[in-house]
C-alpha cells in the first residue's frame, strides 16, 4: 500500500491535500516471479498466505500475471502481511508491515508443497527475506533448495540480507551460508551484502570468496551496473543511463531478467546485460512491479543501442 504523506498548502497547516493511497502487489520473490512471467516464462509461486483480503488480493494479482498459484498455501490461522510504504514530501519511503502477529510469510508446510514439481522444474529461485526469522519457512526453503540442487535443477538465491546494528544474527547467517551450498547462482547488492558474509577490506574480495566451479556470484551495483564473478573471471557490465523515477524492486526484476536470459541459453555476459536492461527499464517507471514485457524490453534495448548507452 503506497500512502503519500499529506501535503500542507499553507503555513498554518489548515489547508491539507490528501492523495489517494494505492494498493499494489509487491514482495521480493513475487516481483521476480512477475518479471519472469512478463518475459514469457511459465512461473509457479510457492508460499503461504492467510484467508483474508490481502491473501485474496495476492492470488488474484498473481493469476492476472499468468503465474501458477496451485502451490500457494492458504492458512486460516495466519495473517497475510501488507506493507505500508509512507512517502514523505522528499520522496523517501518508510516501510511498515501489518499485521505484526501470526505472519503467513514466515510459515511453509513442506508436506503441502508439490515436491515432484520442484524436482522437475527448470529453475528454482528464492529471496533471502524468507530466511530472516527462525521459522518453518526457513527450514522448508533450505530443504527445497537441497532437493532441487541434488535433482540437478538450477538454483538461484537473492541474499536480501537484513543487517541489525552492522551484524548478522549467527543462526540467520549460518542458514544463508548453508543454503548457498545448494545454489548455482547467488545474487546480491555489491558492497551492501557480501561483506557481511565474509568481512574483507574490499567487498569484491568477499564476493570472490564464494565463487566456485558450481556457483557464480552476481553482484548488483545500482546505477553502476552489475558483475558476474566466477573463479576464473569477473565480468562487469555498466548500467543503462536512464532517468530514475523509483528504485524499489530494481534488484528483484534484475533477477528476473538474468534468469530469463540464462534459461534462453544466453552467455553469462549477455545475461548480466539483460538483467541490467530489465532493471533499467523498471527504475524509469514508478512501482516495484513495473518490469517490461518482451516487446517493451526489445524497444528499450533498441533505443539505448542507438543512443550508445
Amino acid at each position: 500500500m503506497i500512502v503519500p504523506f499529506p501535503k500542507f498548502l499553507n503555513e498554518e497547516r489548515t489547508n491539507v491535500e490528501f492523495k489517494t493511497p494505492v494498493l499494489m502487489g509487491g514482495g521480493t520473490g513475487a516481483n521476480t516471479a512477475v518479471a519472469l512471467s512478463r518475459l514469457g516464462l511459465e512461473v509457479s509461486f510457492v508460499g503461504t498466505i492467510g484467508a483474508d483480503n490481502y491473501g485474496k488480493y495476492i492470488i488474484e494479482d498473481l493469476q492476472q500475471e499468468n503465474i501458477n498459484t496451485e502451490n500457494l498455501i492458504i492458512d486460516k490461522e495466519l495473517n497475510t502481511v501488507g506493507v505500508f510504504a509512507f512517502i514523505d514530501e522528499y520522496g523517501e519511503r518508510y516501510l511498515w508491515g501489518w499485521p505484526r502477529t501470526k505472519q503467513s510469510f514466515k510459515e511453509l508446510d513442506l508436506q503441502k508443497v508439490d515436491l515432484d514439481e520442484i524436482k522437475n522444474a527448470d529453475w528454482i529461485h528464492s529471496s533471502g527475506m524468507v530466511l530472516v526469522a527462525e521459522s518453518s519457512a526457513r527450514e522448508a526453503v533450505l530443504e527445497i533448495f537441497k532437493l532441487a540442487y541434488e535433482a540437478g535443477v538450477t538454483t538461484s538465491f537473492d541474499l536480501n540480507l537484513r543487517v541489525d546494528n552492522g551484524r548478522l544474527d549467527k543462526d540467520y547467517k549460518d542458514t544463508v551460508l548453508e543454503i548457498m551450498e545448494y545454489c548455482n547462482y547467488v545474487l546480491g547488492s555489491g558492497e551492501e551484502e557480501f561483506y557481511y558474509l565474509k568481512p574483507e577490506e574490499n567487498w569484491l574480495d568477499s564476493a570472490k570468496y564464494f565463487a566456485s566451479e558450481t556457483r557464480t556470484i552476481i553482484a548488483r551495483m545500482g546505477a553502476g551496473g552489475s558483475m558476474a564473478i566466477t573463479p576464473d573471471q569477473c565480468i562487469e557490465v555498466p548500467g543503462y543511463k536512464v532517468e530514475v523515477c523509483d528504485t524499489v524492486g530494481a534488484g528483484d526484476v534484475y533477477n528476473g531478467g538474468f534468469i530469463a536470459a540464462r534459461l534462453a541459453g544466453c552467455s553469462l555476459l549477455d545475461s548480466v546485460r539483460l538483467g541490467n536492461a530489465v532493471a533499467g527499464y523498471k527504475v524509469s517507471k514508478e512501482g516495484a512491479r513495473n518490469s517490461p514485457k518482451i516487446e517493451e524490453l526489445e524497444e528499450f534495448l533498441q533505443t539505448h543501442e542507438k543512443e550508445g548507452v
